[in-house]
């Protein structure tokens, strides 16, 4: 009788000490549960159907600097009148480059070709017939209006159109595929090269989006906060030619090995420890 009692008693504290297990577990479930998803301008979202305006900066033009690779095309009128184009010893001129963008769905990289104009150091690229010619510093629109006097020697109202075929934006860190993009446009908000590169997963911060720029010789580091709205109103919403975006990693991406290490691997070893001390009381006092 006395053995069966202590088998109750035994098969009794085993169930407690296995209720008090779970428990422990399913706290520990509970308080691993991942992050919520975080949604971009989140804070002073209107409650109603009301429109809200803001007012725009006019978005500056596009600056040449050293080691641009500039594409120039020469037409005008006797281009079309003529058999044999005038402008075709301007148009013929330039190195071929391939200019490679490896950001993109699938992670994969883009190879755009074409001739262009290396614009060195000083500023000057070395163009056909008109020779060294200062555009480092000007907007595209002033290159135009420079190469077009220039050419007015040689070509009857000549038409220039120029475009920097290496404007590229760099986005690294956690987003869906870094790399390097090419802004045709010369035009690219931040929005438009974090879409480019594959947005940003749960595991990353939109919070704190570093851009860094290579101002005059004045290297910028910025900070983004996605979740706002007021991030349109940043002088660094809309990038430049070089800028690198860096996305950080969420803290629990970040540290999840070290909050296992440093915290939950500590906690069950605590708990675990404890349970087994009361088991060995109660064993003790039976």
């Amino acid at each position: 009788m006395k053995h069966s009692i202590q088998l109750a008693n035994h098969s009794h504290t085993m169930s407690r000490i296995l209720l008090a297990l779970s428990l422990c577990v399913a706290l520990l479930a509970s308080s691993c549960t991942g992050p919520k998803k975080s949604i971009y301008f989140k804070d002073s979202t209107p409650q109603n159907p009301t429109v809200l305006t803001q007012r725009m900066d006019p978005v500056k033009e596009a600056i040449v600097q050293p080691d641009d690779i500039l594409a120039i095309n020469v037409s005008t009128i006797s281009s079309i009148l003529e058999p044999t184009s005038p402008t075709s010893l301007f148009n013929d001129g330039g190195t071929a480059y391939n200019i490679t963008s490896s950001a993109g769905p699938g992670g994969g990289s883009s190879v755009a070709g074409g001739k262009g104009y290396l614009v060195d150091p000083a500023g000057l690229i070395d163009f056909p017939v008109i020779g060294k010619t200062k555009v480092g510093g000007l907007t595209i629109r002033q290159v135009k209006e420079a190469l077009a006097l220039k050419l007015k020697n040689y070509v009857k109202e000549p038409v220039v159109e120029v475009r920097i075929i290496n404007y590229k934006i760099t986005v690294l860190g956690e987003v869906g595929h870094p790399g390097t993009i090419i802004a045709s446009s010369h035009k690219m908000s931040i929005i438009d090269a974090i879409a480019a590169a594959g947005d940003i997963p749960i595991t990353g911060r939109k919070d704190n989006i570093v851009v860094v720029r290579e101002n005059e010789g004045v290297r910028e580091f910025a900070t983004l906060n996605l979740n706002s709205r007021d991030v349109f109103s940043s002088p660094y919403f809309y990038l430049k030619q070089n800028d690198i975006v860096y996305v950080e990693p969420a803290r629990v991406r970040r540290q999840e090995g070290n909050d296992f290490l440093r915290f939950y691997l500590p906690t069950i070893t605590t708990l675990m420890s404890t349970v087994l001390a009361i088991y060995g009381i109660v064993q003790l006092s039976n």
